[in-house]
């Protein structure tokens, strides 16, 4: 097991660690929000035929140039209909937006631009259609087998579109893993508890909860145990047995009562690495059992919520097969100071400026227990251990709450 690692080597080792769960086959409908685990190719021309923008005739371009104005109407071309054909070139046929064009037709003559006669339709004289016009050529878009859909895109409403078009019923996918979530400390009560004036309502759980809920896990199953090695060693196991990873929270710092590591390794779990040199998290625990990565945090709200979010939800997200998300930066708007040589993740509000900066102002926060502090934030900076001065334009990576 490693010991005091620096942000990055930790991050590594974790990323080193985790392995992809395996795919399964879901039902398109299932399939919302969860990990692609698939490429998908366009499955033919997209589109797949010529089809009008708008509605209006559909003719030959070069009768119009030759001086043509009056067009008689052969017939009526809608969307979902096979192509119909021009009979020769002089004449137009009606057509709908989403229409194939009509064999022989390369131009579209909006509706605006044309006036009834008895059995055609007239262009206006002031009106230049342009060779081509308002039709969505076969293939510009896509040519078959095109790669349309990257394995490791989280399926969304863009996705979605591209599945059912190329008609995958059953995508591949990443697991939406059964997450155990346990708080510990004997100084918790359940929120339905009026707490004595040493104990506190437990809201570590609720929280990490809703954050991993508000980043696709919505399959958490939240609990407690009191700080009894014993009872805690029986809680870890029920929970390991019905679940794809473990999270806790408190029990991992050096106190007579942090049983949590010590548990971990009497019931097989590997012990991976154990402290980090950051503010807040310092304590910060990580493992596998049985090939499930385990995640032992510290119970400090701030703490815990910090690093759910910098290591413990990216890491989940990697198990599904997605791809990494591309490292977001903003400015600071005011300087901040900070003397420990740890890496410092700092709270902050973001906005945008008149020029389109993201800004991130600072939201210190009074101790990492102070969680109050957190409801006017966006999420953290991640401030480096170099460095103690960071003014104002200081450019740092960020980490949202939320996506």
């Amino acid at each position: 097991m490693q010991t005091e690692l620096t942000v990055a080597q930790a991050d590594r080792l974790i990323r080193e660690t985790v392995q992809a769960w395996p795919a399964e086959q879901v039902a398109l409908d299932a399939a919302t929000g969860r990990v692609l685990r698939q490429n998908v190719l366009a499955e033919r021309d997209l589109p797949p035929y010529d089809r009008a923008t708008m509605d209006g005739i559909a003719l030959v371009w070069r009768s119009w140039s030759s001086g043509q104005r009056e067009f008689p109407l052969e017939g009526m071309q809608s969307a979902g209909q096979a192509p119909g054909a021009l009979s020769k070139a002089g004449v137009a046929w009606r057509i709908a937006t989403g229409a194939p064009l009509p064999e022989g037709a390369d131009t579209v003559v909006p509706v605006e631009r044309i006036s009834e006669t008895n059995g055609g339709a007239r262009i206006d004289d002031d009106y230049r259609p342009k060779r081509g016009q308002f039709i969505h050529r076969r293939g510009s878009d896509r040519r078959a087998g095109a790669l349309l859909l990257k394995e490791g895109q989280r399926i969304g409403g863009v996705e979605m579109a591209l599945l059912s078009a190329n008609g995958v019923a059953q995508p591949r996918v990443g697991p939406d893993p059964r997450i155990a979530l346990m708080s510990t400390g004997d100084e918790l009560v359940g929120l339905d508890s009026r707490p004595e004036s040493w104990q506190v309502r437990s809201s570590n759980g609720p929280a990490m909860s809703a954050l991993l809920k508000r980043h696709g896990f919505g399959k958490v199953a939240a609990a407690h145990s009191p700080d009894d090695p014993d009872v805690l060693a029986e809680r870890i196991r029920k929970a390991l047995s019905d679940s794809n990873a473990m999270i806790l929270s408190g029990g991992v710092s050096k106190g007579a009562k942090d049983y949590v590591p010590g548990v971990l390794v009497e019931l097989g779990a590997r012990p991976v690495l154990h402290r980090i040199r950051q503010r807040p998290g310092f304590p910060l625990w990580f493992g596998m059992h049985a090939g499930k990565p385990v995640f032992g945090l510290p119970g400090n709200p701030v703490s815990s919520l910090v690093c759910l979010r910098r290591y413990v939800i990216p890491a989940l997200k990697m198990a599904q097969g997605a791809q990494a998300a591309a490292p977001e930066h903003a400015t600071l708007s005011d300087e901040v100071s900070f003397k420990p040589s740890l890496t410092w993740f700092l709270p902050v509000r973001l906005s945008t400026d008149r020029d389109g900066r993201l800004l991130a102002r600072p939201r210190q926060t009074n101790t990492s227990g102070d969680f109050a502090s957190l409801a006017r934030t966006d999420g953290f900076a991640q401030l480096p251990a170099n460095r103690t001065r960071f003014p104002a334009g200081y450019v740092a990576r960020i980490f949202r709450w939320h996506n």
